[in-house]
């Protein structure tokens, strides 16, 4: 997707990039004052302290004590307001419908989970609306809400909430964030998975601080979010990071794509799961946990061959460093070591990026709250054709940026 070149930068975008800007150097640096903004940000203090008021009424931001000497006009240093709205993220996989409550930090307040029967797109927006109106049902006082992500294992047409296509939920030309939106009278917003859960740890994990960075996800699939410049890359078709499905040997197993040999069919953790159970019927972690040998040259060899392609995807992208999640991160350092050790013998250079070891499932939850929560830092991000109640009505097709 490209900006219109008759696309023109009036008054509204104006005010949409200078929230923006501010309220990301808030989030960044808490207790900035409007004197610290204004040189941050090169805007007069008269535009600073207009859209600060703004931030200030629409419950984002909050001022903290005066600080400095008693006499004077004293900084009033301006934090992030993160329980003056809360998200609502919804993530599907193929087994289940994850549901979570949280402030604009993230913070979780509460969560739902719903088993899926079926993976039909009428299944998950019941399941998804079961999950939501049960959770909202458990709150008093509730503070606006800013909406709901959704994040699923999915090509997502950029800025649409359009399902292109699933091969894993077997779904194609779906209108998935309209119809949930629908249901729920709230706006939707719908994200990759993966590209969820690297968007999570740019904004709270463990790549805040990184500008370039890869998220390494290796569970049902294999996928890799790439954060390049701050910024999460989707790609033209929104295809960016479908690393799975990178041909990696064949004759070889078949993919979900139809394609034989993709390194997700051989090495995703499914796939060594399934394999491991042709012959062992003990879980393959605990397999590995009690030292068996068999089941640590399986993830070895997987660790190994996952590490040679992401030698060749960092030459190409330059990340400082990976951060590895999904289900693999349990199988240790039988799975781990062998990667940085292929990662380090294919790169050209002698210092290669650290890999990071994600063992939790949080991110993967507050991934999917975290797509909604960027509609509010991101004024790129936000979601077109709001209805008059605010849900969302997204068109079939794109036709454009909405700058809100």
């Amino acid at each position: 997707m490209h900006f219109s070149e008759t696309k023109k930068i009036d008054q509204r975008t104006g005010r949409a990039i200078n929230r923006r800007l501010i309220l990301n150097l808030v989030r960044r640096s808490d207790g900035l004052s409007r004197s610290q903004l204004s040189g941050r940000t090169g805007l007069s203090a008269a535009a600073v302290g207009f859209v600060v008021n703004d931030l200030l009424a629409d419950g984002y931001l909050m001022e903290a004590p005066p600080v400095g000497g008693k006499s004077g006009r004293r900084p009033v240093p301006l934090q992030l307001n993160a329980s003056g709205h809360v998200a609502i993220g919804v993530r599907v996989s193929l087994k289940q419908v994850e549901c979570v409550l949280t402030d604009l930090a993230v913070n979780v307040i509460d969560r739902r989970q719903a088993e899926l029967a079926a993976t039909t797109p009428g299944d998950v927006v019941g399941a998804a609306v079961e999950s939501v109106t049960s959770l909202l049902a458990g709150q008093r006082d509730l503070p606006p809400i800013a909406g709901i992500g959704l994040s699923l294992p999915a090509r997502i047409e950029p800025g649409s909430g359009f399902c292109v296509h699933s091969y894993r939920l077997g779904w194609k030309n779906v209108p998935i964030g309209r119809m949930l939106s629908e249901r729920l009278g709230l706006p939707v917003v719908v994200e990759n998975d993966t590209l969820a859960y690297g968007l999570a740890h740019q904004m709270f994990g463990l790549g805040q601080n990184s500008e370039t960075f890869f998220a390494l996800a290796v569970g049902e699939g294999i996928g890799c979010a790439l954060v390049s410049d701050g910024r999460i890359r989707r790609g033209i078709r929104g295809e960016a990071g479908k690393v799975g499905h990178v041909r990696h040997k064949t004759p070889g197993p078949l993919c979900e794509c139809g394609r034989e040999g993709c390194l997700q069919a051989w090495h995703s953790a499914a796939s060594l799961e399934r394999r491991w159970a042709e012959g062992d019927p003990r879980p393959l972690p605990e397999a590995l946990a009690g030292g068996d040998r068999d089941a640590q040259a399986l993830v070895r060899d997987a660790g190994a061959a996952i590490g040679r392609h992401l030698a060749e995807w960092c030459i190409v992208a330059d990340p400082e460093m990976v951060i590895l999640g999904g289900e693999a991160t349990a199988y240790g350092p039988a799975f781990t070591t062998a990667m940085k050790e292929a990662l380090s013998a294919g790169h050209f250079e002698t210092e290669t990026p650290e890999i990071l070891t994600d063992e939790s499932s949080f991110y993967w939850t507050a991934g999917a709250a975290a797509v909604a929560v960027q509609q509010v830092f991101d004024f790129e991000a936000a979601p077109r054709g709001a209805s008059p109640k605010g849900a969302a009505r997204a068109p079939d097709r794109p036709t454009g940026l909405v700058f809100g």
